[in-house]
């Protein structure tokens, strides 16, 4: 019977039939490796995918199948549990496969093949129509000799052998090619016979720079032994990558002592209060015995600065590999191998961890669970807390979810599981209510204990809601500001270069000499002080402290500071991610508030894990003062951190925004989805927005289910105008049918995204 294979492509499509190769995988291995590495004919050429399913098919619908060009590997490529990830987000999502498949970054998708064809022994020459080339019977040949539909017409008649393989990478060096002789005697060339011994020692060098230096002589020398004919450059092999080892380093993870709690057998339970580092070492312990007992371990972070925390503390004692930063592809490569081997080690990294081929992962770490890093702004936009749950069941593992706080969505992962919560230390905290207290951006309480900082030779850290020096430029006459031609947003005035930007679109001009509505020169930052007025507000009234600003648009060296010398850090929350300062004495908010102005219903829960993250910026055991400067010090949030019994004022704060999520309708306790609707044109946007409505309507999505539609936040972006409308649903299941309803094409021009499960509904998306 002939045989179909179900191939997954990384690319924006559902999966595809294809007949199986007539030439099976390598000797040794299965006649039908699912989830192998398979080439398929695409669209002219050649591409690479994922054997989902092998199966039998019919004579008669096996005439309506292209055959597949040839198996890659021979054995599975990407493993079960893997597979079942990825199938479950298409369906959840509501995407196709393909989308799934290349947002995951699977490593060996993206490699450069090699492919070949050889004729089929008992394919006579005289049987290949036309005056090309004709492959032999007896040598592999390369493929791109051949045109893609001759390829394509020997293959479907089984006249031609072909395979696919990892290109080979090389590398040019330099290498001996002729043994010393009579040319190169006496003393004037003592040198070359030098550098060409080291060369036939060594068996080749990168240059030959790098020969001269290392086998100290001038590099006159070395480029003598090239010009002489004793060494030339050929392209050879390149070595392996080594897999990237975490080493053990400075970290505020590091130290401390275990909780003695020992870890829940339990297929998933969560972790939080306490310090980062108390978080830590709970979950470490769980770690190391699954470590000790040569499983493995996922360590699943949000952002490569986490990566690099958790990955130098865990390095003291267990072995730990890191998914690499950058983008090199041959070391990722090497850390695929050492896992697939089933090496029993940690493996720290982001998102694309997820699809390593584990063997024996005994635990599914996600730390800082709740962060709104974990959501995915393209692709299939999956929140990754999620898939590494789906992993964890998949592949019969332990999932722990760490966070500084139990919030809805940990809490309904968790269910009944356990719920390990750690002691916390309140902190020492204050709120300067900017309704009474002068000074702009800084008031005078935050301004005098700046100067004790710098008095007693001590550090602060000073944050400010936004990067550039102000939130708009505007005109002190008439009170108009300065907005981007493309985005309904003002444009962000950055002092210190003179420039207006644009943050969403990234348009950039020079600042106008006067303003565009009344002709006033009068022109002045607008209140909601960024980074730079901040920094410069800092500097003019405490001119003994040194200020670092740390933010997406400079970032000054901090050594000095992390080295211990006195001075202020002033910046984004990204300094969260930045290393901890050994000598902080005061963490401080300019705009609390801003915590808060999200258009997300998790606003609450996010203010809370930031507040509670702040006293970890110093590490150890010494906390800093929280000041936070505030319009709204009545608020639960601020409340709560001031109270004397913190535990039970955020525990009160959690059940309080529970039962609200509840009484809306909003998640966790049901699920939604967000239908962003585009156009150029402001009524077209309106127009297709009320179709994608009508037609979920006709389709029988309940009134009560359908919200919308209403204009974006930001009503335009990039030239074009936004709605939005909210589809909800009791499950995955229903969501993902509900959303599968939505028309792409309403009007045209228009242009339609869907994202399940949304977070920040200011976010726009591409």
């Amino acid at each position: 019977m002939p045989t179909a294979v179900h191939v997954w492509l990384p690319l924006p499509v559902p999966g595809f039939d294809f007949l199986a190769p007539h030439d099976g995988p390598e000797e040794g291995a299965s006649s039908a490796p699912v989830g192998a590495r398979i080439a398929v004919p695409w669209q002219g050429g050649v591409r690479v995918g994922i054997a989902a399913e092998v199966r039998e098919v019919g004579a008669a619908a096996a005439l309506d199948l292209r055959p597949a060009v040839a198996w890659v590997d021979a054995q599975p490529y990407l493993t079960e549990p893997v597979r079942t990830l990825l199938a479950a987000q298409a369906e959840r999502c509501a995407v196709p496969i393909g989308v799934a498949l290349a947002g995951a970054g699977v490593v060996g998708l993206k490699d450069a093949f090699d492919h070949r064809v050889r004729r089929d022994a008992h394919a006579a020459a005289e049987l290949f129509d036309g005056d090309g080339e004709v492959p032999s019977a007896d040598a592999w040949w390369p493929a791109d000799r051949f045109p893609a539909d001759a390829l394509a017409a020997w293959r479907a008649h089984a006249m031609v052998h072909e395979r696919v393989s990892v290109a080979t990478a090389t590398e040019r060096r330099l290498i001996a090619v002729r043994a010393a002789d009579d040319a190169l005697e006496g003393a004037a060339r003592a040198g070359q016979r030098q550098a060409l011994a080291w060369l036939h020692a060594a068996g080749g060098a990168a240059s030959a720079a790098a020969l001269a230096r290392d086998a100290d002589v001038a590099e006159g020398a070395a480029r003598a032994l090239v010009a002489k004919g004793y060494a030339a450059y050929v392209d050879a092999p390149a070595p392996p990558p080594s897999p990237p080892w975490a080493v053990d380093g400075p970290s505020p993870l590091a130290g401390g002592r275990s909780t003695g709690a020992e870890p829940p057998v339990a297929a998933t339970w969560l972790v939080t209060g306490g310090s980062g580092r108390d978080r830590f070492l709970a979950a470490r312990r769980a770690a190391a015995a699954t470590v000790a007992a040569a499983g493995q371990v996922l360590w699943l972070v949000p952002e490569q600065a986490a990566a690099d925390a958790v990955a130098a503390a865990l390095a003291a004692d267990l072995p730990t590999l890191r998914w690499p930063a950058g983008g090199d592809e041959a070391v990722r490569g090497a850390l695929l191998e050492e896992v697939a081997r089933g090496t029993p080690a940690v493996v720290v990294g982001t998102y694309p961890t997820l699809t390593l081929p584990f063997v024996g992962l005994g635990d599914v770490v996600v730390w800082d669970a709740a962060s709104a890093s974990y959501k995915g702004l393209s692709g299939a936009r999956s929140v990754a807390r999620v898939d590494a749950r789906a992993l964890a069941a998949a592949a019969d593992a332990r999932c722990i979810f760490v966070d500084p706080l139990a919030t809805a969505e940990l809490r309904a992962e968790v269910g009944e599981g356990p719920h390990l919560e750690l002691p916390r230390a309140r902190p020492r905290a204050a709120v300067v209510d900017l309704r009474r207290e002068p000074g702009w951006p800084l008031t005078a309480p935050l301004v005098r204990l700046l100067r004790q900082v710098a008095e007693r030779g001590r550090q602060a850290v000073v944050l400010a809601p936004r990067r550039g020096f102000a939130a708009a430029l505007g005109c002190r006459a008439c009170g108009e500001v300065e907005m981007c031609p493309n985005c309904d947003l003002p444009l962000r005035w950055h002092a210190r270069i003179g420039r207006l930007r644009c943050h969403r679109c990234g348009v950039e001009r020079g600042a106008p000499v006067a303003c565009s509505a009344c002709g006033s020169s009068d022109l002045a930052p607008r209140p909601g002080a960024g980074t730079e007025w901040v920094a410069e507000a800092v500097g003019r009234a405490v001119p003994d402290l040194v200020v670092v600003q740390w933010d997406r648009d400079r970032r000054d060296d901090p050594t000095p500071l992390l080295e211990g010398a006195a001075g202020a850090i002033v910046g984004t929350t990204g300094v969260l991610r930045a290393p901890p300062l050994p000598n902080l004495a005061l963490v401080a908010l300019t705009s609390g508030d801003a915590l808060l102005d999200h258009e997300d219903v998790r606003a609450t829960e996010s203010a809370l894990r930031t507040l509670l993250a702040l006293p970890d910026l110093g590490g150890g055991d010494r906390r800093p003062l929280l000041v936070a400067q505030v319009h709204r010090p009545d608020h639960e949030v601020w409340r709560a951190w001031l109270a004397e019994d913190l535990d039970g004022a955020i525990e009160d704060v959690l059940v309080g925004v529970a039962r609200r999520r509840e009484a809306f309708g909003y998640p966790p306790f049901r699920r939604w989805a967000r239908v962003q609707v585009t156009h150029r044109e402001r009524g077209r946007a309106a127009a297709a927005a009320h179709a994608v409505v009508e037609r979920l309507q006709a389709a029988g999505v309940p009134a009560e289910d359908l919200l919308g539609p209403a204009p974006a936040a930001v009503a335009r972006v990039r030239g074009r105008y936004g709605f939005h409308a909210f589809v909800r649903a009791v499950d995955d299941a229903t969501l993902a049918t509900r959303v599968a309803w939505v028309d792409a094409r309403p009007l045209p021009g228009a242009t339609v995204r869907v994202d399940v499960d949304p977070y920040d509904v200011d976010v726009w998306l591409e």
